[in-house]
């Protein structure tokens, strides 16, 4: 008997124990139960059996494999295989990296929040953002929303390590009136800082804001 055929008779065995209902058909009791296990017997593919019958070199009787058991075991191999090409690919993963905190309490100097080169970049997107556009407050609404998502992430693509970034865009109708709008916080004066600008066109007014926050 070969090596292969061998596996898959243990294969077939290994299954039965947790399949009972795939296990192999008993032999005959009565005659009900001969008579269906002659049924099942020509029912099955007659080539199949020819080419599962053979004979083990030390001249034992042949050993009958069916077809669909056999495919049962195949699939039982693919999963037993996955499952233990899964557990070796955890294994081989590496744990990630941790570094020990820093207890850094000041940013670096060029790293500081710099307000002068954020208010020329709030400059140039508000310009480009609202030339053309007329006040209404609904659509005002909408454009807010969109400037402070884009600036924020302009601010954040700056490389500020460590910095909060807060941002806040006001539009307004612009109908030559008064408009004074102020912030209060809590902050450290030697590394926080916040840049404003602010935008005019015939139909409306937006101010922009930014604030830069470190943290540890």
């Amino acid at each position: 008997m070969s090596l292969n055929e061998k596996l898959t008779i243990q294969a077939l065995k290994d299954h039965d124990k947790v399949h009972p209902k795939l296990a192999a058909v008993p032999k005959e009791k009565n005659s009900k139960e001969g008579s269906k296990v002659s049924l099942s017997s020509r029912r099955s593919h007659v080539s199949g059996d020819q080419a599962s019958q053979r004979s083990d070199k030390n001249g034992g009787s042949p050993t009958k494999i069916n077809f669909f058991r056999l495919v049962v075991a195949t699939r039982a191999w693919h999963r037993l295989a996955k499952t233990r090409s899964t557990r070796s690919d955890k294994q081989s993963v590496k744990p990630p990296v941790r570094y020990e905190n820093s207890y850094r309490t000041e940013p670096e100097k060029s790293k500081l929040f710099a307000p002068t080169k954020i208010e020329s970049m709030l400059k140039e997107t508000l310009e480009r953002r609202l030339k053309v556009v007329k006040y209404t407050p609904e659509g005002s609404r909408l454009i807010a929303t969109e400037l402070t998502a884009d600036i924020k992430s302009k601010v954040k693509a700056m490389d500020f390590p460590r910095y909060k970034i807060v941002c806040n865009v006001f539009i307004t109708e612009n109908k030559r009136q008064g408009l004074e709008i102020a912030s209060r916080s809590i902050w450290n004066h030697e590394t926080d800082n916040f840049a404003s600008y602010t935008y005019r066109n015939p139909s409306l007014i937006a101010v922009a804001n930014v604030y830069g926050v470190y943290y540890e």
